[in-house]
């Protein structure tokens, strides 16, 4: 993988499938927050079910591995109207992740202002998520304000987004003193994302061995 990072190594950019997240330590990131692409090819539930598999399995196995033990996974899940009904795509996402370890913590409604999506194509939930055993209980707190820095793991460093895009995640962590590591697939974005949070290509791309902060 091609690696950037910042001068003091607090954000690091990895450019590769995020499938395989292998310079990355086993329990090594605090909380994994991201918006995967929006499902927007095909119709019909066949379709929308193996892309709610993908990422619960193709994923989500490596998302398990470098989370921490008490960790969170926030992840941000497009819904839309495919022409014929709502495809419920937050159901399928749960449901697969259910299925491969994981507990639905906290779910909330995304009411995006000055959106350049229609609101009969598209919505968006927040999910957050932990392994199974460790328990959230939920607190009467709007999801949206609990995002950038869930109250539940303060001591925990890293923020992971597996998929940077432009690298908006990536600011929010550094204007809150995060440490961010980020991976992107396509060379284009993660270009524009290094620009952004100025990170320097590193030649060697070699895995980080320090532990998770506990």
């Amino acid at each position: 993988m091609t690696r950037y990072e910042s001068r003091d190594g607090r954000l690091r950019l990895f450019c590769g499938d995020s499938h395989r997240l292998h310079p990355i330590t086993s329990g090594s990131v605090g909380v994994i927050l991201t918006s995967p692409p929006y499902w927007v090819r095909g119709r019909g539930r066949p379709s929308a079910e193996r892309y709610a598999h993908d990422l619960a399995v193709g994923f989500g196995r490596e998302w398990k591995r470098v989370l921490a033990p008490d960790g969170d996974l926030w992840l941000v899940i497009g819904d839309r109207h495919d022409g014929t009904e709502w495809v419920g795509m937050d159901a399928l996402v749960i449901g697969w992740l259910r299925r491969t370890g994981w507990r639905l913590q906290s779910r909330g409604f995304w009411a995006q202002t000055r959106s350049r999506e229609r609101w009969d194509n598209r919505v968006n939930y927040l999910l957050r998520f932990r392994k199974v055993g460790q328990v959230v209980r939920p607190r009467g707190t709007t999801l949206c304000w609990m995002l950038p820095l869930p109250r539940s793991h303060p001591d925990s460093i890293w923020v992971l987004d597996p998929f940077a895009g432009a690298g908006t995640v990536g600011r929010v962590a550094a204007s809150l003193g995060r440490e961010w590591v980020g991976v992107e697939r396509d060379p284009r974005m993660a270009l524009v994302a290094a620009r952004r949070l100025q990170l320097r290509r590193v030649r060697a791309s070699l895995p980080d061995r320090r532990p998770a902060a506990r």
